[in-house]
């Protein structure tokens, strides 16, 4: 009877955060895939036309990888086409960085957490683009970042209804995976165990968060519940910022697929880059909010 009642609140905990994040992460598949399918064209090619060596060329190519939809393994034959075509090397570096940190799907999903999060998130993520860009514009001048080799760019038409489709078994295994966690460890684990891990350790919080997005971080909207819940159980607003900033950044398959593109050297390189990033992140918005 124990473990009847044991399966049914853990059954109806996970039902509770799907109720709970649906509507953001349905609204952001919906806005990704027509973004995918309406405006990426747009973006390559206002992308493909920057070139200058100005802070505000940088700052717009971050952006731009903010508003692209695309995933790593397709943002990486985009890079390869435009590299091939000629844009310079930090349009590219500040447009690939950004693009790994957020994009819109990700973004709405973000709200659940609440509107100043979501809203750092994206200031966040559109600084370290583009001081991704201005590290490469002055200290690459004269070496290589990125190598494409024989880098195959096929390119194939996109359609909306089989992009959201696509999009939705892509992500739904995750999203079911993130709110299981959550439910599993509100169901087991302490509330003070999160509360010692971070509330009570300011600084070492953000070095713990950014540690555990290396394993933990899955996808962004599978993510989200279970930073949701660590928030409620004590979790600093700077921890979470470091955990989503760190956590793309540094996922398996988005590492995999920036290392195509950047030889080891500048793989690691990018590594130390963003994980400075976040964790110096992290800590200011814990100073600030």
């Amino acid at each position: 009877m124990d473990i009847q009642r044991e399966i049914y609140m853990l059954a109806n905990s996970i039902w509770s955060q799907l109720r709970m994040i649906s509507p953001y992460w349905i609204t952001g598949l919906v806005a990704g895939s027509a973004v995918t399918v309406f405006l990426s064209d747009k973006i390559a090619a206002k992308v493909s036309q920057l070139s200058a060596e100005r802070f505000w060329v940088v700052a717009l190519s971050a952006f731009l990888g903010m508003v692209s939809p695309l995933c790593m393994f397709g943002t990486v034959p985009l890079i390869a086409a435009l590299g091939q075509k000629g844009v310079p090397q930090h349009i590219l570096a500040s447009f690939m960085v950004s693009s790994v940190l957020l994009n819109p799907n990700l973004w709405l999903v973000s709200f659940v957490l609440g509107w100043e999060i979501a809203l750092a998130r994206l200031v966040l993520a559109f600084l370290c683009g583009t001081l991704a860009g201005i590290i490469v514009l002055y200290g690459f001048k004269k070496r290589a970042l990125f190598s494409f080799g024989k880098f195959s760019t096929v390119k194939k038409k996109r359609k909306f209804l089989p992009d959201l489709l696509k999009a939705f078994r892509i992500t739904a295994p995750y999203l079911l995976i993130g709110v299981t966690l959550t439910a599993l460890g509100e169901r087991y684990i302490p509330p003070e165990w999160i509360a010692n891990m971070f509330g009570a350790r300011r600084g070492l919080g953000v070095l713990f968060a950014t540690t555990l997005s290396v394993p933990l971080y899955i996808c962004g909207a599978g993510t989200i519940p279970l930073i949701r819940a660590w928030m409620f159980a004590g979790m600093g607003t700077g921890d979470a910022m470091a955990f989503m900033l760190a956590g793309p950044a540094t996922k398996i398959n988005n590492l995999s697929a920036v290392k195509m593109i950047l030889g080891t050297k500048n793989f690691l390189l990018y590594l130390a880059f963003v994980v400075i990033f976040a964790i110096l992140a992290g800590l200011g918005v814990g100073f600030i909010l």
